[in-house]
């Protein structure tokens, strides 16, 4: 028996418009396994050794989401250096990261939706006045070879400076009367200090500069697709407050 016009007509027209539907949905009706890197380094992510599992804002900032979006996100971290970071973006390793923002990272990267602006700077001793960036003339500072604070701070000659592997290892100098200061991004140094009982002998940071933290997606990610999604998501959570709230939680 031969096929009715009205039935030939429904085919022809519903299967275009059901590829017109699937065209408009959002992509995260397609949930995805997305790899995301980041920096080891507390409070931002750090193992929880009792529960052996990564806590901080990056996990927490994560989590929320997987649950805006739908997609399934696995989490790597890279230890006190952004060296593997960078490698792993580079070559569509990991798909994605949210860290501070760096002009040569971004030849291969998508730089996407920033999140909030993390204090860089140096705070020293509470008995030695810091005020402005000549005071740190009379001090010597405990940084990190591979962060670039500002392009002055690392390339001033005139200021003495200790290279160390880590903000502990800077704390634990200034506790021992070896250094003055320690320079780098201040809420981490503040939240090391606290942990290591160091808070109440340091004074009030010298901020030089603001470094956005924003999403960063590699341009040889075959998830690039979805990175509208992970921007969406981060705007919603800077609207309705649960970003400022996760970093409350941290700080």
């Amino acid at each position: 028996m031969g096929m009715s016009m009205s039935m030939r007509f429904f085919l022809k027209y519903s299967g275009k418009a059901c590829a017109l539907l699937l065209l408009a949905l959002p992509t995260y009706c397609f949930s995805q396994n997305i790899k995301f890197i980041s920096l080891e380094v507390a409070p931002w992510s750090y193992l929880d050794e009792e529960n052996r599992q990564y806590v901080g804002i990056f996990p927490d900032v994560i989590r929320e989401i997987e649950n805006r979006t739908g997609h399934f996100i696995e989490i790597t971290m890279a230890s006190f250096s952004f060296d593997r970071i960078n490698r792993e973006l580079l070559f569509g390793r990991q798909d994605c990261t949210i860290v501070i923002e760096d002009p040569i990272r971004e030849s291969y990267v998508v730089v996407g939706e920033s999140l909030f602006e993390y204090e860089m700077g140096v705070i020293a001793k509470k008995m030695l006045p810091l005020e402005e960036y000549s005071d740190l003339y009379n001090m010597v500072i405990s940084t990190n070879r591979k962060l670039i604070i500002t392009e002055d701070f690392y390339t001033d000659k005139k200021l003495k400076k200790e290279f160390d592997l880590n903000y502990e290892l800077g704390l634990k100098k200034i506790r021992h009367g070896r250094v003055d200061a320690v320079a780098g991004a201040i809420p981490t140094i503040q939240y090391l200090a606290k942990k290591n009982n160091i808070i109440d002998i340091l004074g009030k940071p010298l901020i030089l500069k603001l470094e956005p933290i924003s999403l960063q997606c590699s341009k040889k990610s075959k998830n690039l697709i979805f990175m509208e999604d992970f921007n969406e998501a981060i705007k919603s959570m800077k609207f309705d407050g649960t970003l400022k709230k996760i970093i409350a939680n941290h700080s």
